[in-house]
Order: structure tokens, then sequence, then C-alpha cells
């Protein structure tokens, strides 16, 4: 998103994580309302809640992505990162309330690796994606990075189509 508000949108590095920081905060807030609910109702409603947030804000970035102002941007990740926040505390207690105890450290250890991991190989196919675009795309740098930020959404809609219909076979 700070790549797409500089680029496409002509502004700078200093407004573009000023417009990201909120959505920081909504997930920093949602973490703890996500732990609260699975402690109250269980593993699956917070992980679902979560994951159908991101998966909306990542249909509406898809749909708008050539065209997404400053205060759109900043709505529509609060909602994604709301998502992230909820659903992520969830999965990863749920996942680690299935091990023995003498389990839990090596899970949690193995857990948050692979999260770090998860984000750094979505984050590094995203930035291909975009590149892509601008290398191969005619136009100005500003229509072929909205491109390529939209072949980006796209490609995390087919992830996150996955991972709802895996969350909602496997979490009960």
């Amino acid at each position: 998103m700070p790549n797409y508000i500089q680029l496409v949108n002509h502004n700078t590095a200093l407004l573009a994580g000023m417009l990201v920081l909120p959505a920081g905060v909504a997930g920093a807030i949602c973490g703890p309302l996500g732990g609260r609910m699975l402690d109250r109702v269980g593993a699956r409603r917070p992980i679902m809640l979560g994951i159908s947030a991101c998966w909306v804000a990542l249909l509406i970035f898809t749909l708008a992505a050539r065209h997404l102002a400053n205060p759109f941007i900043a709505t529509v990740y609060v909602l994604y990162m709301a998502g992230m926040g909820t659903c992520m505390g969830s999965v990863m207690t749920s996942a680690l309330r299935t091990l023995a105890d003498n389990q839990q450290t090596e899970g949690n250890a193995i857990l948050n690796t692979l999260q770090q991991f998860a984000g750094a190989v979505g984050t590094s196919l995203s930035a291909v994606v975009v590149a892509q675009s601008q290398t191969h795309l005619a136009g100005s740098q500003a229509y072929t990075t909205a491109v390529g930020t939209q072949n980006a959404f796209i490609m995390l809609m087919v992830f996150a189509t996955v991972i709802w219909f895996s969350y909602f076979k496997v979490v009960k």
C-alpha cells in the first residue's frame, strides 16, 4: 500500500506511512478482541470473522485497484488489518491447544517462524507481481504500478479464498 500511495497517488513516504498507521492500530486493537471472542465462543467465530473481513477488503481493493484514493485506501486497509488482528492470534491459540503441554514451546516457535516466513513470501510475491507489471507493461509508472497492484490483489484473493475454505473445513 505505501508504494501505491507514493507511485500512483504521487504522495510522500511520510503521508503513505500515516495513511497505513490507523490500520496497524486497528489490527492491534482487534487482536485482544479476537482473543476474548475465542475464550467466549471458541476459535471458529473469530477466525472466520477475521478471514472474511480480510477477504472482503481484498475484494474491494481488487475491484477498485486502479483508482484508489488515499482516504479509501486508509478505510479499506483498516478493515483488512482488523480482520488479521481478529483471526491471527486465534489461529495460533487454536493450533497450540491441540498440542500436549510439553510441546507448547516448540509449537509456538514453529508457528511464529511460519508466520514470519509466510509474511515474507507473500510480500515478496506481491512485489514480484507489481514489478513484472512495471517492467513489461507500456505506460506511465503510475499506470503500470496500479495494474501490478491489482494483479497482486487478485493473487492475494486466491490465497485468502484457499485459506477461508481451509479454515471453514478444519476449525470447529
